[in-house]
């Protein structure tokens, strides 16, 4: 007999397991809120000396594998503002002409673009560090209209409404953290009371209910994606108090891969097999 015909059944599984295609799955994470009680850690983003609860690569720095800070302004800009209406498709403010958005393409996403909105910058704005974790900036955003539905939310039937906020396609099958920055208006008026994200294959997938209070909030969620799957956050707001919600920075990162020890284990289970059966045929 062939070893080929030898494998155990079980350890065959195993590999045929490890080897077939995964659909996208799409998980909450939880919520950062930015205040003077945990050192403002969403504001802190990209500084790895406040702490932070949902860094998922060791650094201590959200943004590890690519960012996009909307349209910051020098902190401080005095009187200057922007309000620049802007179509959907859009590349989140990085080709704008003045105060353009700071980003870094992760390089496992094949496209981003955003929905139609306005891009605002106005006195009052929150301060946030640039990329390199010590430049202060005014923190610009993306203002989406929330006027689609009613939808069903975590909270009821029938009482939210949404509204596009970006669009993303995976290039290279990765597992990755995202986090959506919101209420950053400094006005809780313009906050969503949820973020969601949406994929064909997985439907929507829910933050949990954020607080409007003009204090920022990141709400971050895990996805595993193959090449070629397309993703949609949105912000909602519940009825009665739909009008526009700003988000201003998206960050990701890479989650780092298991350690793969049950497939080598596997893998040297088999080669014992093969060997033994040799010895005594």
């Amino acid at each position: 007999m062939k070893p080929s015909t030898l494998v155990h059944p079980g350890l065959a599984a195993c590999f045929l397991c490890a080897q077939a295609s995964t659909a996208a799955t799409i998980a909450f994470v939880g919520n950062e809120v930015g205040n003077a009680g945990n050192g403002f850690l969403v504001q802190n983003w990209s500084n790895s000396a406040v702490a932070k609860n949902h860094d998922i690569d060791g650094n201590n720095q959200y943004g590890s594998a690519g960012y996009y800070q909307i349209r910051p302004m020098p902190w401080d800009p005095g009187a200057a503002s922007i309000g620049e209406a802007v179509g959907s498709g859009n590349d989140l403010g990085v080709s704008s002409g003045s105060n353009p958005t700071l980003s870094l393409a992760p390089v496992f996403l094949s496209s981003i673009t955003g929905g139609a909105g306005t891009y605002v910058n106005y006195g009052g704005y929150p301060i946030f560090r640039g990329p390199d974790g010590s430049a202060l900036y005014r923190q610009g955003s993306l203002s989406v209209s929330v006027g689609t539905g009613p939808f069903n939310t975590p909270s009821g039937t029938n009482n939210g409404y949404f509204g596009q906020a970006f669009s993303f396609t995976v290039g290279t099958a990765t597992t990755f953290r995202v986090g959506i920055t919101v209420d950053t208006a400094a006005n809780g008026i313009y906050a969503p009371d949820y973020v969601s994200i949406f994929s064909s294959s997985t439907g929507t997938v829910f933050s949990s209910l954020l607080t409007r209070d003009g204090t920022p909030d990141m709400a971050i969620f895990d996805i595993t994606a193959a090449a070629g799957e397309s993703f949609t956050a949105a912000v909602w707001q519940l009825s009665g108090t739909q009008s526009v919600a700003p988000f201003g920075l998206v960050t990701f990162d890479v989650i780092p891969e298991p350690s793969g020890g049950l497939l080598v284990f596997s893998g040297l289970a088999v080669t014992g097999l093969l060997h033994r059966r040799r010895r005594t045929s």
